[in-house]
């Protein structure tokens, strides 16, 4: 018998034929078409306010996912609000979708930083954002008429972050580390074209690695009840996590006790469960989410 067996038990609902959901990730890798060195000019990245090109690189060091990441330097020359986007309207096929990304600022007291999704090619038509003060650390975010203080974030701490768009149900969700921290109506713009970095170059930059864009799944029949399960154990642990789900595995992403994101695994909708090797990990309390092709799970697990 296991012992220390924890078992989350998920009542899904889903439908007997549906569309099924599309996840394109970018993460700068070369098998992704991308190069270390100057971002913008690459895979339909711009550079734009006045953005020196040589701030936006593609460096081969602090991934969260693969071996290289997306670092923006400050040199302080621009000093107002500059950035790199990129139009993802052909990685969006659906009305309903979700986009989420790991980032990291460097530091307080400088730049302010802002993740933005435009309507379309218009800066001031936000569907969704996310902004960090440059004094606090407050994360805020867009809702249908303005932005609204949220969680504080530390320099230097990777997090994921994540907008979900639902023209079908006309709402948005914000959600940080998986955890929602807002749900309500979307505004008057509700379509997805483009994700801007946006800084304004006073003194920090910041990293971002592991975008995600899923297109949702869309029902089309009646809905039937699924129960799905998953088992982590043993809990405590010295070295090893064993993971068994009932579903493909597709992400697994670890935590530690104050929401920073220590460790990221793609799966890509692997079955019979994960061994994962936990034993570079300091004791103490960890969060572990799993993602599966039908279901996101969440659960403490302790490091002996």
């Amino acid at each position: 018998m296991r012992k220390n067996l924890f078992t989350l038990m998920a009542f899904m609902s889903f439908g007997a034929f549906f569309i099924k959901a599309q996840m394109q990730k970018i993460s700068f890798e070369s098998t992704e078409g991308y190069t270390v060195g100057n971002l913008g000019g690459q895979q339909g990245w711009t550079v734009w306010g006045g953005l020196p090109a040589a701030n936006a690189q593609v460096v081969n060091s602090n991934p969260t996912d693969g071996t290289r990441s997306f670092n923006m330097i400050s040199n302080e020359t621009v000093q107002d609000f500059c950035g790199i986007e990129k139009n993802i309207t052909s990685l969006v096929t659906s009305g309903d979708v979700e986009i989420s990304f790991d980032y990291s600022f460097s530091d307080l007291e400088f730049s302010d930083y802002e993740i933005a999704i435009y309507n379309n090619a218009l800066i001031s038509d936000y569907t969704a954002a996310f902004r960090i003060d440059y004094l606090t650390g407050v994360l805020s975010y867009r809702n249908a008429t303005g932005f609204v203080d949220g969680p504080v974030l530390t320099e230097n701490q990777w997090y994921n972050l994540k907008i979900v768009i639902k023209q079908s149900t006309n709402t948005l969700q914000y959600f940080l580390n998986g955890t929602q921290i807002f749900s309500g109506t979307l505004g008057t713009n509700k379509n997805v074209q483009v994700i801007d970095f946006v800084y304004d170059d006073f003194g920090s930059g910041f990293r971002a690695d592991n975008i995600q864009i899923n297109n949702l799944a869309v029902l089309l029949t009646a809905e039937v009840g699924k129960k799905e399960s998953i088992e982590i154990y043993p809990n405590p642990t010295a070295e090893k996590l064993n993971i068994e789900t009932d579903g493909n595995i597709n992400s697994i992403a670890i935590f530690d006790a104050k929401g920073g994101l220590i460790k990221n695994f793609q799966e890509g909708g692997i079955s019979n469960g994960k061994i994962l090797n936990v034993s570079d990990l300091v004791t103490g309390v960890y969060m572990i989410k799993v993602k599966t092709s039908t279901s996101e799970f969440n659960k403490k697990f302790i490091k002996k």
